[in-house]
């Protein structure tokens, strides 16, 4: 006899069975996935942290707090990003919130620029990694210009160029220095006196004196400028001192004059500084050069002893040249630039301009300039 309940049974078996492999999950499956999403959850350390064009000091890990990084004076800003593979973790840069895996822009002062960087995801206690760069700070140790309120440089101003001579009539008992440095962060002392805006007042005395301008890059080079002045001597006017009168004497008459009628004298009577000028220019200079020859290169024109500025074209690969000046009188004193050396470092990739100082006595002086430039 057929049981009637039979197709029934079958089906509940069948469901049963399906039931039970559908929903069944491994249980080292379950916790091991569980785990994982958990330790995300909890994950509060950053991934990444890079500066553009710029290596850290040392490669990057996720359980390594501090870092480094050099940059030259001229890298003023750095662009700087961090990450985070935890996307419910929020990131702050010296306390400003950043967006994980975009690069901020930060500017850099000289010196050390630390970054403190943290990382929460809002359930436990902050990660915080440290960042510190370094920018070197500014060796410039040039002068722009030198302005003075009387007399002019001798040569020209050219911020290589650290000898000049400076003559003034004797009425000018001192001069106002306005050093300009190339760089701001640059200090300027004038005879010891730290130099402001405004310059420094300095008092020259009759004769040969010397006015030195020390300026003190960021990074503490010095180099200094220094400036001779030769202030004239005074001129006794001669002419305007009253001769004796012989007839001047007890029971002489005395001559008489015409009133208002000028005397022979006061016509003649010129200033002092007139006269002292006539006198200078009237002195030739003797702190000459006779010759001057370099190694190599081409000359804009031909030396003579009374011109004192050349250009000079010398070939591109060329990295040193030497002068051989000669003296127009053997007792006088050659320096190039500021040296007996003769062979100079040309530069790389600019003009180099070289001073040849001649001098004569103490109060005889002259400066010739020649400017190497490298074919291109």
């Amino acid at each position: 006899m057929k049981n009637p309940n039979k197709p029934l049974n079958v089906m509940l078996v069948f469901s049963l069975v399906w039931m039970g492999v559908g929903s069944y999950i491994p249980t080292a499956y379950a916790e091991t996935n569980t785990a994982t999403i958990q330790e995300n959850q909890r994950e509060n350390t950053l991934s990444r942290v890079e500066i553009e064009g710029v290596e850290l000091d040392q490669k990057f890990a996720s359980d390594l707090y501090e870092y480094s990084a050099n940059v030259d004076n001229d890298v003023d800003t750095v662009k700087l990003l961090v990450d985070s593979t935890n996307t419910d973790s929020s990131i702050t840069i010296n306390g400003q919130t950043v967006i994980s895996g975009t690069a901020g822009t930060y500017t850099l002062q000289t010196g050390e620029n630390k970054f403190i960087i943290s990382v929460n995801n809002g359930s436990s206690s902050s990660t915080t990694y440290t960042l510190t760069i370094s920018r070197e700070k500014n060796a410039n140790n040039l002068l722009q210009n030198i302005e003075l309120s009387k007399g002019e440089l001798s040569p020209k101003f050219s911020s290589i160029v650290t000898d000049y001579n400076v003559n003034v009539p004797n009425e000018v008992p001192t001069i106002k220095i306005k050093p300009i440095a190339m760089e701001k962060t640059s200090a300027i002392k004038v005879n010891g006196i730290l130099a402001m805006k405004d310059g420094v007042e300095v008092k020259v005395s009759v004769g040969k004196s010397d006015i030195n301008i020390t300026i003190t890059a960021e990074n503490g080079a010095n180099k200094t400028y220094t400036i001779h002045v030769m202030r004239d001597k005074a001129v006794e006017d001669k002419a305007t001192i009253p001769k004796p009168n012989q007839n001047n004497k007890p029971g002489a008459a005395q001559p008489s004059s015409k009133p208002n009628s000028p005397t022979k004298s006061a016509k003649s009577a010129q200033p002092a500084s007139q006269l002292q000028n006539a006198v200078m220019s009237e002195k030739a200079s003797k702190a000459l050069l006779s010759s001057l020859s370099v190694s190599e290169g081409t000359w804009d024109s031909t030396f003579t002893s009374d011109e004192f500025t050349y250009h000079v074209t010398v070939p591109s690969d060329g990295d040193e040249i030497t002068l051989k000046p000669i003296a127009k009188y053997s007792s006088s004193d050659i320096l190039i630039e500021g040296d007996t050396s003769k062979t100079i470092k040309l530069e790389a990739d600019r003009q180099t301009i070289i001073s040849v100082v001649v001098s004569y006595n103490d109060d005889d002086r002259k400066t010739y300039v020649l400017v190497f430039e490298k074919k291109s």
